[in-house]
């Protein structure tokens, strides 16, 4: 698993969220933070799934829609303020190669599904 690029991405990603949600305050620790920490892992569950399926194209979507919830949350909290200006950029940058990776990812699945048709 760990040669998968995006899967690496997203562990990375998800390993750097940790702390800094743990550093929320304490009202935004438990609601923002929860779903920010749950949809990151979500998108990881959905990574593994389809690297695992035979057919990715539905979860590699899956997993598209998940970053783009990610995203969403993310930028809520730095709209609460809760991310520094420097972390929300790094955080961007990483989701931003994770959206990159995933595009790639379903365009490839795309095709091979395609071709066994």
């Amino acid at each position: 698993m760990d040669k998968l690029i995006v899967f690496r991405k997203t562990y990375d990603y998800l390993f750097w969220l940790k702390p800094s949600v743990e550093r929320f305050t304490k009202v935004h620790k438990y609601s923002l933070g929860i779903e920010l920490q749950a949809s990151a892992v979500r998108l990881l569950r959905l990574i593994i799934q389809a690297n695992y399926a035979e057919i990715k194209t539905d979860l590699v979507a899956e997993a598209q829609v998940e970053h783009e919830v990610q995203r969403i949350f993310l930028r809520l909290a730095h709209d609460y303020k809760l991310l520094s200006p420097r972390q929300f950029a790094y955080a961007s940058d990483k989701l931003d190669e994770i959206g990159r990776l995933l595009r790639g990812w379903h365009k490839q699945s795309l095709r091979e599904q395609t071709e066994t048709e």
